[in-house]
C-alpha cells in the first residue's frame, strides 16, 4: 500500500512538471528578452535628440520610429501568445523546439526586408523617448512575468505565424527576435549619421 501511494505520488508530481515549460527554455527566453531590452536601452538612452529623430536618406525610420514599432508589435505578440494559451487545445505531441534558432535567425536577419502591415507603422503615439523606454520595461516585465509564471506548458500550444506552425513559447522569442531586428535597424541609421 505504502508502495502505491508513493508510485501515485511520483506519478502525480511527474505529470505537473513535464507539462510545464521546462527551466531551461524559461532561463533562456528570459535572458534573450533581458538581453534584447537592455541592447535598446544602451543604444538609445544616451542619443541626442538630432541623432533620435533623424530618418535617413532612403525615407527608413528613425531610431524612433523603429522603437515605437517594437513597442507596437510586442504588445500583438503578447496579445497573440495569450490567445494561444487560451483558445488552443495542448498537443504535448507537437514538437518544434528544433527551430528555436531559425525562427531567431530569420526573424533578426536584416538582410530580408520586409513591409510591415499599416497597424504597426509608426504614429508618435508616445511623445517621448523616456515614455517609450518606460513602455518597453514595462512589456519586457510583462512577458517576462508571464514566462516565469505560466502553469502550462507553452511548447504544447500551437501558433499559426507568417512563420509557419510554431509553439507559443516561441512567440516570446519572436519578441526578442523583432526587437533584435530592429536594433539593427537603429545602429544602420546611426551609421549613416556617422558617416555624413
Amino acid at each position: 500500500m505504502k508502495r502505491m501511494i508513493t508510485l501515485c505520488l511520483t506519478l502525480l508530481l511527474s505529470v505537473n512538471v513535464m507539462a510545464q515549460l521546462s527551466t531551461a527554455d524559461r532561463d533562456f527566453a528570459v535572458e534573450y528578452l533581458n538581453a534584447t531590452h537592455q541592447n535598446i536601452v544602451d543604444l538609445v538612452e544616451p542619443l541626442p535628440d538630432e541623432a533620435w529623430n533623424y530618418t535617413p536618406e532612403d525615407g527608413g525610420w528613425s531610431v524612433a520610429n523603429c522603437l515605437e514599432h517594437i513597442l507596437t508589435t510586442e504588445s500583438s505578440f503578447f496579445q497573440m501568445a495569450q490567445g494561444y494559451m487560451s483558445q488552443s487545445e495542448a498537443d504535448p505531441d507537437f514538437d518544434s523546439s528544433v527551430s528555436d534558432g531559425v525562427l531567431i535567425g530569420m526573424m533578426a536577419n536584416r538582410g530580408t526586408r520586409v513591409q510591415t502591415a499599416e497597424q504597426f507603422e509608426p504614429s508618435g503615439k508616445w511623445a517621448t523617448k523616456q515614455e517609450m523606454l518606460d513602455e518597453l520595461e514595462s512589456s519586457r516585465d510583462r512577458l517576462i512575468n508571464y514566462l516565469s509564471n505560466a502553469k502550462q506548458n507553452l511548447r504544447d500550444h500551437k501558433a499559426n505565424t507568417p512563420f509557419g506552425e510554431i509553439d507559443t513559447y516561441q512567440v516570446f522569442l519572436l519578441v526578442g527576435a523583432h526587437s533584435q531586428r530592429h536594433t539593427f535597424q537603429m545602429q544602420e541609421v546611426l551609421g549613416e549619421i556617422e558617416g555624413m
